[in-house]
């Protein structure tokens, strides 16, 4: 064997990836696409490049971009991570309910495959938007149903008006670069303590007044 021919096969045993070596330069290859061009905006000729893979390597893992995004943004979605953490807490207080919405804002508040993932989804209705849509919506079940069961006998439908701070904080982060809302700019940091302040002050009040039977101990 000639000297060239020893180093070539030292280089390429050097260079040989594991697979979970080429599972995470795939991710981070997506991310970086995913936050210059957007969901819509990625091809797999684009991920091939980013990871420096060959297609065969992409196409025995997944047998499309369909597939690989359906696997992808389990990885990034605030919602399958943090609600699943606090159905296995079981802690169910004020305290916690704040909590949700001070991590959503974190979650939000810069460019971030999350936003990404919202802003296809409302963008674009199609198979992997619908089902990552749906699959968070099935995360977040078991816990509107708890936080709605302490408020039965209340008169207050505390999941209707949670969906709705929700939502807004959902869209006061996609408009933000657009202009501010109600003169209120959630892209800065004054404009998250304000709408974090108000959300800590509508649960007080919603805690507060859940009626007979609740435990005030964990107002405080």
């Amino acid at each position: 064997m000639s000297v060239y021919n020893s180093m070539e096969k030292t280089k390429t045993k050097r260079n040989r990836r594991s697979k979970a070596e080429i599972e995470t330069g795939i991710n981070k290859a997506a991310e970086s696409i995913i936050l210059k061009k957007g969901f819509s905006g990625m091809t797999v000729l684009d991920l091939i490049k980013q990871a420096k893979i060959e297609p065969v390597t992409f196409y025995s893992r997944y047998r499309n971009l369909e597939e690989f995004f359906d696997t992808f943004v389990r990885g990034y979605d605030y919602w399958f991570t943090d609600m699943l953490k606090m159905t296995r807490d079981k802690e169910y207080d004020k305290e916690r309910y704040v909590e949700i919405f001070r991590n959503l804002f974190d979650c939000l508040k810069d460019e971030s495959i999350m936003l990404e993932l919202l802003r296809w989804e409302v963008g674009e209705a199609n198979a992997v938007t619908k089902r990552s849509a749906m699959n968070r919506e099935v995360q977040t079940m078991p816990l509107t149903e708890v936080y709605g069961n302490q408020f039965k006998d209340s008169g207050i439908d505390f999941v209707a008006i949670s969906s709705l701070l929700i939502a807004g904080i959902y869209y006061l982060n996609l408009h933000r670069g657009c202009s501010p809302f109600c003169g209120i700019d959630a892209g800065t940091e004054a404009g998250r303590i304000r709408l974090m302040n108000a959300v800590e002050s509508l649960a007080t009040l919603l805690f507060r007044d859940r009626g007979p039977g609740s435990d005030s101990s964990a107002d405080c």
